[in-house]
């Protein structure tokens, strides 16, 4: 192999390098790890495949094959891929419609949108599309994902109550969940209450219990001595077992350019979801993620998944916290818990006849209940930026318009966040604070002094075409009401890192308009992007290199009268 592809091949597969310094600790330490992670992500694999509308077998699939590609392709140590939550519940939304209540071709639709995710990231990778994740302001993501955990629980209740699943909208299963309250099954909700109890105390008081399985055996134990079914109590009831084959999803050429479209969603998502976790955990434990290699990582992670029967997958945080808790050190700890789960599936499903629905509800909404953060929510009204609003309109739009409408809801504010905040320029006057040569803001630092017959202003920030014509007008208006008659005007322009040619068009006409009447227009510490740039377009000439100075100081100095 020529010695240039070695590299390249060590970072596409950053396994290969990272096995063979395994030491027999590490070995020790990540079987356990690995254990201790199964226990968590089987229950949920199958609880989230309640959520996304498929049998329980699919989470499985889904969980064996993602963990295990992941560990070849990732550049976390810790992050734990699987079906999550929020991607089980947008997938639902996606392909819900385009089944047309046809169970068969659900399920190809399920494992067709892992395929199209899988696609994408590898896109995203070729073409190192990595930043486009971070579009999505913080504050609109907490108010999505809020708004998802609501419409999951909203949706699990049923399961708790023993009572009818309502279709339709958010706002239609909760009128339903509230007029259906009387008609509730007292042997469910003795078994939903109870494992929820069971899931949250031992969260509060031993985080380190696997509470999910506790439940999940209680719960298949309880059903199977005490005869439960018998008093109306639902069971999961026979799964599909066995090892699942390669199967490319036949869903017709037809389908395939809406299952894109909706997977452009879940994908940034999914994505920008897996790499907080996986940054994350990589500060705690001072090592680095490699945003581009995530890409191809998930996308392979996807694609074995599609391939194989499961479902979209991605990277959680419980799951990533329970794997670290649990001592991982290398990604061996996950290809643990993907043959741990693949046995499961092919040898252990028929154990599973028993287990209330009841139970699986619980650990959905426990697993669930930490996206709904209040606290998070709290913290943006402190803030007072505005930020609670974008949160809170995000949360709504999930409820109102569903969970994809809302993303796209999501995505809108977040552009129009960032759209008003690059139109809405900052700017500062400057004066000399006495005895120095320091320049700050007249507003911010009082004893910040004007100097007679100049005006020194900052634009704080990139200057560009949506953004040009207010700051020009801001300063006219600022030459316009100077106190004095002006000698120069003074742009320090150290927080412009690039401009372009309708910013350059309006700095032209203002240095003729100050010409003309006869005062100096001074460039202050420049950029080297934008010096370049007016060097380029002839403006330095015209300006007269001696009016672009390297300080303010220098600029005012340079302006004093003779």
């Amino acid at each position: 192999m020529p010695s240039a592809a070695v590299p390249r091949l060590h970072r596409l597969l950053p396994i290969i390098s990272w096995l063979p310094k395994c030491s027999g600790d590490t070995l020790r330490a990540d079987f356990v790890a690995g254990l201790a992670l199964g226990a968590l992500l089987i229950p949920e694999a199958m609880a989230y495949a309640g959520i996304a509308g498929l049998a329980p077998q699919a989470g499985l699939f889904a969980a064996a094959f993602g963990l295990f590609t992941y560990a070849l392709f990732g550049s976390s140590r810790h992050l734990a891929v699987a079906a999550t939550s929020g991607s089980a519940a947008m997938l639902a939304a996606l392909v819900a419609p385009l089944a047309q209540g046809d169970a068969a071709r659900y399920a190809m639709l399920a494992s067709a949108t892992a395929v199209a995710a899988g696609v994408l990231l590898w896109l995203g990778y070729f073409f190192k599309l990595g930043f486009v994740s971070e579009f999505i302001a913080k504050p609109v993501l907490k108010g999505f994902v809020f708004g998802i955990a609501v419409t999951i629980i909203v949706k699990q209740a049923p399961k708790l109550l023993g009572i009818h699943h309502g279709s339709g909208s958010f706002f239609e299963q909760l009128w339903n969940l509230l007029t259906s309250l009387t008609h509730f099954n007292p042997w469910t909700l003795a078994v939903g209450v109870s494992a929820l109890v069971i899931t949250f105390g031992l969260g509060a008081v031993a985080p380190r219990v696997p509470s999910a399985l506790v439940v999940f055996i209680g719960g298949i134990v309880a059903s199977k001595y005490l005869g439960l079914e018998q008093h109306g109590v639902e069971v999961v009831g026979l799964i599909q077992g066995g090892v699942p084959h390669f199967t490319l999803p036949a869903i017709g050429p037809d389908a395939w350019p809406d299952v894109f479209a909706g997977a452009v969603g879940i994908v940034l998502i999914m994505y920008a979801e897996a790499l907080a976790a996986g940054r994350t955990f990589g500060a705690k434990f001072k090592y680095d993620v490699d945003a581009n290699q995530e890409l191809a990582a998930l996308a392979t992670a996807n694609l074995a998944s599609g391939f194989f029967q499961g479902f979209v997958v991605g990277g959680g945080m419980s799951g990533t916290a329970a794997n670290a808790s649990g001592g991982a050190r290398t990604q061996l700890s996950t290809i643990i818990t993907s043959v741990l789960t693949l046995i499961t599936v092919a040898y252990l499903t028929p154990l599973f006849r028993d287990l209330p629905e009841a139970v699986l509800g619980a650990i959905v909404i426990h697993a669930v209940a930490h996206l709904a953060d209040v606290a998070e929510l709290r913290r943006f009204a402190r803030l007072r930026t505005g930020a609670i609003y974008s949160a809170l309109t995000a949360l709504a739009g999930v409820l109102a318009l569903g969970i994809l409408k809302g993303l796209l809801l999501a995505i809108c504010l977040t552009l129009v966040a960032l759209m008003k905040k690059l139109t809405s320029p900052q700017e500062s006057m400057l004066g000399r604070i006495p005895g120095t040569q320091t320049f700050a803001d007249i507003k911010r630092y009082p004893e910040a002094q004007p100097i007679p017959g100049l005006l020194i202003y900052r634009p704080n920030g990139v200057v560009f075409f949506a953004n040009v014509n207010r700051i020009m007008a801001n300063l006219r208006q600022a030459i316009a009401q100077a106190p004095a008659p002006l000698r120069a005007v003074i742009l320090n322009l150290e927080a412009v890192s690039e401009t372009d040619v309708t910013s350059l068009d309006l700095l032209e006409q203002l240095r003729a308009d100050l010409q003309e009447s006869g005062v100096r227009l001074v460039l202050a510490r420049v950029t080297d992007p934008v010096l370049e740039f007016l060097a380029r377009s002839g403006f330095t000439a015209r300006l007269g290199e001696e009016n672009i100075r390297h300080h303010v100081a220098s600029a005012v100095d340079s302006c004093a009268v003779s």
